[in-house]
Order: structure tokens, then sequence, then C-alpha cells
């Protein structure tokens, strides 16, 4: 797999800005990226350049962009996720920085964790944020035709087991490479397979992903799931 660019900003509620940079993000994996040496002098971390040189930690807007596919983007916390945060490829990003549903205040060792793919890969990811201010990513990659169930990037588990009794409130999707593929959105489904929210993916290589309403009452049977045709 290559190494590629990727960059964006994080946008504080004052208005300041965390430049980030990364010219050797490799595909197929989760990097970190760091501040943007070019205009702050130093790589940091997004949380500690936060919190040691701005006069204001809490996160409000963000938007990540790649040369390629960029499949997700977060803020990791202590092995948790803080945040997701909106996303584009190709170097595209229309509409970004995007706004965040819930701002979040950022803490030294903060880490804004990128994952990005080749053109032709077809993972799928879905980023969700809860009405308790809680956030997620969940991913798939589909090997062929059929339905196909996204799971927590850090624990393999489904929604269901993993946002239990949480109140999905937005989401967006980016599709990887399967804008010839997709027969159905995105469904978040109940124990009995109906749907009872929808996100409809984004093409990465055209679209910004960015938070849309998307409220689903999340129950231990529910599951986030799509269909190809291929």
């Amino acid at each position: 797999m290559a190494d590629v660019d990727a960059f964006g900003q994080i946008v504080m509620a004052n208005g300041a800005v965390i430049p980030l940079y990364r010219e050797d993000l490799a595909e197929a994996a989760e990097e970190e990226i760091y501040t943007d040496s070019n205009f702050v002098g130093s790589q940091q971390n997004a949380g500690t350049y936060a919190t040691q040189t701005l006069g204001n930690a809490r996160m409000t807007a963000a938007g990540i962009s790649a040369e390629n596919d960029m499949t997700y983007c977060f803020i990791r916390s202590a092995g948790t996720i803080k945040a997701a945060l909106p996303v584009s490829g190709l170097n595209g990003g229309k509409g970004l920085p995007a706004a965040l549903p819930y701002p979040k205040t950022l803490v030294s060792g903060d880490q804004c964790i990128a994952a990005a793919n080749a053109t032709s890969d077809r993972e799928v990811s879905l980023s969700v944020a809860c009405s308790n201010g809680e956030y997620h990513v969940f991913s798939v990659t589909p090997a062929g035709a059929g339905q196909h169930e996204l799971v927590s990037i850090l624990t393999g588990l489904g929604i269901g087991e993993t946002l239990q009794n949480r109140t999905c409130t937005h989401a967006f999707s980016m599709g990887g490479n399967n804008s010839a593929n997709f027969s159905s959105p995105i469904y978040i489904v109940n124990g009995s397979g109906v749907p009872i929210a929808s996100v409809t993916p984004n093409d990465p290589a055209v679209d910004t992903g960015s938070f849309e309403p998307c409220r689903a009452a999340i129950q231990l049977n529910s599951r986030a799931v799509f269909r190809t045709d291929a």
C-alpha cells in the first residue's frame, strides 16, 4: 500500500485553528495526523497543541482530506473515540470544515487518527453521533453481493451492542469504491430487520462526508446494514 498526503483542520469555539498535515499516511491503516510544522513550527498531537498553545481547547468543527479515499477520521482519547470528524477524499473538501453536532474539549495527548484507502478499496464506513454526546465509527469491506453489517472499528461489535440505549441523532457514511455496487442505502434496522433510519453513502471521489440528521433509538438487537449486488 502507498503512502499519501493527508491534511485538514480542527476549529475551536473561539475561532482558533489546529492545522493538520501528514505526507506519509499509510493506506489501509489507522495513523495519526499531527499539527502542520510548516505553520506552527512542530509536529504535535492535536490535543497537546490545543491545550498548550490555543486559548480554547473546545472543538466545534473539523475537516480532514486525503489524496485518495478517506474512509474515516476520529479523535482518539485514552483508547476511545472522543469525536468522529467530517472527511473528504481525493483532496476535495467542499463544505469543510463542517460543524460537529456535539462540541468536544480536547486534552493533552488526544490524537487525530485517520484511515485512508486506495481508490479501488471497497471499505464502507458509518460515523454516528448520539444525543448524549457520544460518537462512534463503524466499518465493513464488502467481499461480494449480499447484505453487509457495519461493525465497530474498536471492538468489532455491531451498532446495537456498541450503542445500546443511546439515541443516534446524526450520521454520515463514506462508501468506498462501491458506486456501481450499492443496491441499498445504509439502514439501521430493528430486531426484525425493519429499517428505522437510513444514511446514503457518500462517494469519496466526489463527495464530502459531514454530519446530517439521522435519528434512531438503538437497542441491543439493532444493526447497521446495507446491500450490494456485487
